[in-house]
């Protein structure tokens, strides 16, 4: 019994492979990013995707950058892109989902669509109160050029 319980919860900390949540159309130069709120235990469901601030996503300058967001968890969770630690305006105009500090409810998905139209660094985060602080952010970074990717911090 408690073997099980131990290989369950070593399960449940293995994240999926970043590059499961990003789909690049780069003939259209559009990225479609899946955010998974509380996707699973990591970080007590204060997660996206399976990760707490680990993630490190890269979209050129310009990219159309679709984002969906899905909330797994029983929390009330949101997703935006923001400047900063903290901020609850979106970054981008468009840059998240309804009513971000309040949250979308458990089993609820929304989209927002925004242009990636000014390098620099940011973070999709959720703006529901205290979730951020919480760790419940990654990375976004806006570059000049190149190709979109993310990247697990960790794997160093």
């Amino acid at each position: 019994m408690i073997a099980a319980a131990i290989v369950a919860l070593s399960l449940a900390a293995t994240a999926p492979p970043p590059h499961k949540f990003l789909a690049v159309d780069a003939r259209r130069h559009r990225v479609t990013i899946t955010l998974i709120a509380s996707y699973d235990g990591e970080n007590v469901g204060f997660n996206f995707d399976g990760y707490s601030r680990d993630l490190m996503w890269t979209v050129p300058r310009g990219w159309t950058v679709r984002v969906l967001c899905t909330n797994r968890g029983p929390l009330r969770h949101s997703c935006a892109v923001v400047k900063g630690a903290d901020s609850t305006k979106p970054a981008f105009r468009g840059a998240a989902t309804p009513h971000a500090q309040l949250g979308l409810e458990a089993g609820h998905t929304a989209r927002f669509t925004f242009r990636a139209s000014a390098k620099g660094v940011y973070r999709f985060a959720c703006l529901v109160p205290g979730h951020e602080s919480a760790r419940m952010w990654d990375v976004l970074k806006i570059v000049r050029s190149g190709k979109p990717s993310v990247v697990d911090l960790r794997a160093g």
